[in-house]
C-alpha cells in the first residue's frame, strides 16, 4: 500500500482479496489450471477500476475471481478510495485514454463524464444471454436513476416506468450507459432489545397512552427517542440518548437534509434548477432536525462532528436507541442486545405517509476509449445479473436486482433479513441525487447552510436562502439558467 493508500488488485486467473478497515489482507488464489482457455488468456486483459470500500468491492471482485476461471479471460483491478477514485475517473476520461475497459461510476460523476462512456443499448439488444441481462428484474427507481440519462441533457429526469424495459428508456429518448452494482439508502437500525423489553413497553404506554411501537413519522420517532434518552446507570449523567444524526459539515449532513426536505415534500431544485430548498418545507426540514439537537436534546452532544463513520461508533457501543446509516449497524458484542431495521420516517400528508431517503448507486461503466468493449459488457453483465447478485449476498453486499431481494428473504439470519426487506422497501421510494455538473460545490454550500443553523449562527431561513442564493449563482456558473 502506497502513501495514498492505494490497493492495487490483480487478477490473473488469481486475486487479491481484502478485508475491510483500516488494514488489509492479501491472499493470492491458485490460478486455474492450464486449458483450452490458456492462449485466449494470455492475449487478452480486461482492466477494471473500482472502489475499495463504498461499492463493496469484497463481493465483486470475489464474482471477477469465478469469470476468469470460467472464461480464461484475465482481469486486472485496481480499486481505490473514494477520492481517489473520483480524480482518477475524471482524469482517465478527460484524457481519452483506454487504460480501463470498465469503469465503477457514482451517480452524480455520470453528467460529467457521460460523454466518455459508452451507450449500452445495442450490447443488451444483442446480449447472448437473456437470463443474465434480464432489465425488468432490477429495481426500478435504482436502474433509472443511475443509468439512465440523455447524452445532450444528462439533467434531465428519467422515464417514470414501474418496470424497466429497454423499448421504454429509448422511446423516451434516453439511453442506457450502465449496468447497477450497488445501491445505498438512508434505514434506521435500532435496538430491537429495548424496544422490545417489558419495563419500557410499560413506562412507554403509562407515559404516552399507547403501544411502543416501531415510528413512521418523524413526530413518532422524535417521541421515542425522547423517551429513550436517560440516565441508565444512575449517575446522574445521560449515557443513553435516542437517536444519532450526523451533523458534522460534510457530504453526509448534506443527505441527511435532503431525506428530511424530500420527507416534508420539499426539493432541491423546481424544474428550471432554481434553488428551491428555501421554501416553507425546507425551513421546516431543517428546524425539525436542529430541534432533536438543540432543543429536544435526544442526540449525542458531540453529534456536529458525526458523518456515517462517527454514527456507527456510537451505535455499536450502546450509546443510541435508533440510528440512521446508509448500511446495517450492528452492537459490540460486549454491548449485547439485537438489532433491528426499519424505514426512515416520514410526514403524513393528506392521509397518505410521505417518505424520502436519500438513496445511491454504482453503476459499471464501459469507457469508450476501450479496445475491449464487447468484453467489457460481457463482464458488467456477469457481475450484475442475478445469478452473482444472488451469490453477494453472502457477502452483505447492497444488490440491485428485485430476484435478489427476494432470495434474501431466505437468509438464516433474521436480523440481516430483516436488514434486505428494509433496504429493498427504501430504494423503491427514495430519492437519488440532483442530475447536475457541479453537484459537490451544490452539497457544499447546503452543508455550510445547515451547519450554521444547527451552531446558532443563522436562523433557518436566513440559513437557507444565503444558500439558495450562493447556489442560484454556482448554477447560472454551469449554465443552467442565464438569470
Amino acid at each position: 500500500m502506497n502513501k495514498n493508500n492505494v490497493l492495487l488488485l490483480k487478477i490473473v486467473f488469481a486475486l487479491l482479496a481484502f478485508a475491510a478497515g483500516t488494514g488489509c489482507l492479501d491472499r493470492m488464489i491458485e490460478p486455474a489450471k492450464p486449458d483450452e482457455k490458456e492462449s485466449r488468456a494470455q492475449q487478452q486483459v480486461l482492466r477494471v477500476l473500482y472502489s475499495n470500500h463504498e461499492a463493496g468491492p469484497e463481493a465483486v471482485i470475489d464474482a471477477m475471481e469465478t469469470y476468469s476461471r470460467q472464461t480464461g479471460i484475465r482481469i486486472e483491478v485496481e480499486a481505490l478510495p473514494y477520492n481517489n477514485l473520483q480524480e482518477k475517473v475524471f482524469s482517465e476520461l478527460a484524457q481519452g485514454k483506454g487504460t480501463y475497459d470498465l469503469i465503477a461510476v457514482d451517480t452524480p460523476w455520470m453528467p460529467k463524464v457521460i460523454e466518455h462512456l459508452e451507450p449500452l443499448s445495442s450490447y443488451i439488444k444483442q446480449s447472448n444471454h437473456p437470463d443474465s441481462i434480464k432489465l425488468d428484474d432490477f429495481i426500478a427507481k435504482v436502474f433509472l436513476d443511475t443509468s439512465v440519462f440523455r447524452l445532450d441533457s444528462p439533467q434531465a429526469e428519467p422515464p417514470s416506468l414501474e418496470t424497466v424495459s429497454l423499448d421504454g428508456i429509448t422511446s423516451a429518448g434516453f439511453e442506457i450507459w450502465s449496468l447497477p452494482i450497488q445501491s445505498n439508502a438512508l434505514t434506521v437500525s435500532y435496538r430491537k432489545d429495548l424496544f422490545e423489553s417489558p419495563q419500557y413497553r410499560e413506562e412507554f404506554r403509562r407515559l404516552y397512552g399507547r403501544e411502543l411501537e416501531i415510528p413512521r413519522t418523524f413526530d413518532e420517532y422524535a417521541q421515542l427517542a425522547k423517551f429513550f434518552t436517560r440516565d441508565t446507570d444512575g449517575d446522574g449523567k445521560t449515557d443513553l440518548y435516542g437517536t444519532t444524526l450526523m451533523g458534522s459539515r460534510h457530504e453526509a449532513n448534506f443527505v441527511d437534509f435532503k431525506s428530511f426536505l424530500n420527507s416534508f415534500g420539499g426539493r432541491l431544485f423546481d424544474d428550471d434548477f432554481e434553488p428551491a430548498f428555501q421554501s416553507k418545507e425546507g425551513v421546516e426540514a431543517l428546524q425539525t432536525y436542529g430541534s432533536w439537537i438543540n432543543e429536544y436534546k435526544i442526540t449525542p452532544p458531540d453529534v456536529l462532528t458525526y458523518t456515517w463513520d462517527e454514527v456507527s461508533v456510537v451505535f455499536e457501543f450502546g450509546k443510541a436507541a435508533m440510528g440512521m446509516n446508509y448500511h446495517n449497524m450492528r452492537l459490540n458484542p460486549k454491548v449485547g442486545g439485537e438489532v433491528g431495521y426499519f424505514m426512515f420516517p416520514g410526514t403524513m400528508e393528506s392521509g397518505a405517509l410521505i417518505r424520502g431517503p436519500h438513496f445511491g448507486s454504482w453503476g459499471l461503466a464501459i469507457n469508450r476509449y476501450s479496445r475491449q468493449k464487447e468484453d467489457a459488457y460481457a463482464l458488467a453483465e456477469y457481475l450484475t445479473s442475478p445469478q452473482s447478485q444472488m451469490g453477494y449476498l453472502k457477502f452483505n453486499h447492497h444488490v440491485t436486482r428485485k430476484s435478489a431481494y427476494e432470495q434474501a428473504q431466505h437468509i438464516t439470519d433474521p436480523s440481516l433479513r430483516e436488514y434486505y426487506r428494509v433496504l429493498g422497501d427504501s430504494l423503491r421510494v427514495g430519492v437519488g441525487r440532483p442530475r447536475i455538473t457541479n453537484y459537490e460545490q451544490v452539497s457544499d454550500a447546503v452543508q455550510s447552510a445547515v451547519h450554521e443553523y444547527l451552531t446558532g449562527e443563522k436562523t433557518a431561513q436566513d440559513a437557507l436562502s444565503d444558500a439558495a442564493a450562493e447556489v442560484r449563482g454556482l448554477m447560472r456558473q454551469a449554465g443552467y439558467h442565464k438569470s
